[in-house]
């Protein structure tokens, strides 16, 4: 695909990426805190196997280990400098989804008190 310098042009939703990027950062921010706490129940060194069937009906097997949260914390960075780049309103929304999170973390733990 060729670079096209004005790829974004006015007539684009800009709202609808918007809203798709702020729901891939909640959701990348929700699977990464889940698989870093799964992962600790079974030490530094441990795998897990996540399972899913496709749309072709395969069944498909991923390995959620240290190196595959390594990637995966990149794209995780990669979209919030993304929503960072927006001005204000990116850093206010970044904000308001890591709060949730925290927020989120904050109750579990003192459900485990």
């Amino acid at each position: 695909m060729a670079f096209e310098p004005d790829w974004w042009k006015p007539t684009r939703d800009r709202t609808a990426y918007h809203v798709n990027r702020a729901d891939l950062l909640h959701k990348l921010l929700l699977d990464h805190v889940l698989w870093v706490q799964a992962l600790e129940q079974f030490g530094t060194d441990a795998s897990l196997a996540v399972t899913w069937v496709d749309r072709d009906g395969q069944e498909q097997v991923m390995a959620i280990n240290q190196a595959f949260l390594a990637a995966h914390l990149r794209i995780l960075r990669s979209v919030m400098h993304d929503r960072a780049k927006c001005g204000p309103a990116g850093q206010r929304l970044i904000q308001t989804i890591v709060a949730k999170h925290l927020r989120l973390l904050g109750n579990q733990e003192e459900g485990f008190a």
